[in-house]
């Protein structure tokens, strides 16, 4: 295999990087430069699409791949469902295959409930849903964030991100791209706006739970050593998709992507292309 700072440039020579408005938000975002099903890939909290490096050059030649950042401003997964929707009608592109990572798989949830028409699969992985039993939990989190020192908020996300990232034998160059957000300025805000988003879906979740969601295609990833979601919590996803397709590894902790890329890219792939039709834009 080729080494990740080989893949990185093979993902910016693949892809155009472009920025359009939508709501109060300017979003950034890459797109493949092929033709062929597009792919909507909705990232984790940080918002790097970046991560999507791996999988994304999995599809050259197949698909084209819609690789959303999310912007430092968001503080709602309706927000990013709202946004990503924006980005796909900039693009011309009237449908997609959704796969959403973390946070990403909760925006998908939301992003299929609003569109449902412009869903054609979904894939979540290291997903699931909080509930009213998180809401304390998390809205400490935000005030405690909220009151770091730029210092002390940069060495405890590092140090997150190294303890998730453990089992990856990349965790160099994805710390440095955390490193570069941090350095941005804005990832602070950033992390405080997502944490507000999570309540908002904590909150919400027994209306989320009576109403109809999206049922079509659809494949659940999970690890069962997933630090960071536990089994109610992906529990909650999967009983809001009864006929989904569920795939449990024993190991890979939260971003099975980095842990076991080999095993994330072929369930996708077969995933999609189960239910590939070979064009999605209007």
């Amino acid at each position: 295999m080729t080494t990740i700072h080989e893949r990185a440039r093979r993902y910016e020579q693949a892809h155009d990087i472009k920025e359009s408005v939508h709501g109060t938000h300017r979003w950034r975002y890459a797109i493949g430069k092929g033709t062929g099903d597009a792919v909507l890939l909705l990232t984790g909290g940080m918002g790097l699409g970046l991560g999507w490096l791996d999988l994304a050059l999995a599809f050259e030649g197949d698909y084209r791949p819609v690789i959303v950042d999310y912007p430092p401003t968001v503080t709602s997964l309706d927000a990013i469902a709202e946004g990503a929707l924006g980005v796909l009608d900039a693009e011309r592109i009237s449908w997609a295959h959704v796969i959403g990572q973390s946070a990403g798989g909760m925006a998908a949830e939301l992003l299929s409930r609003r569109a449902p028409d412009r869903v054609r699969t979904l894939t979540f992985s290291g997903s699931g849903l909080y509930g009213p039993e998180d809401m304390e939990r998390l809205t400490g989190r935000k005030d405690a964030v909220s009151a770091l020192s730029p210092e002390v908020f940069r060495a405890e996300t590092l140090a997150s991100f190294r303890a998730t990232w453990k089992d990856s034998p990349e965790v160099p160059f994805w710390l440095a791209q955390i490193e570069a957000l941090l350095d941005s300025g804005a990832a602070q805000e950033a992390s405080s706006g997502m944490l507000d988003a999570l309540v908002d879906l904590a909150r919400r979740l027994p209306d989320l739970e009576r109403q109809t969601a999206w049922q079509g295609p659809t494949l659940i990833i999970r690890a069962s050593d997933d630090p960071l979601i536990t089994e109610t919590q992906a529990r909650r996803l999967i009983d809001l998709h009864p006929d989904c397709e569920l795939l449990t590894f024993p190991s890979g902790g939260h971003s099975l992507l980095l842990t076991r890329p080999d095993d994330y890219i072929k369930a996708v792939k077969e995933h999609l292309a189960r239910h590939r039709v070979g064009a999605g834009h209007v």
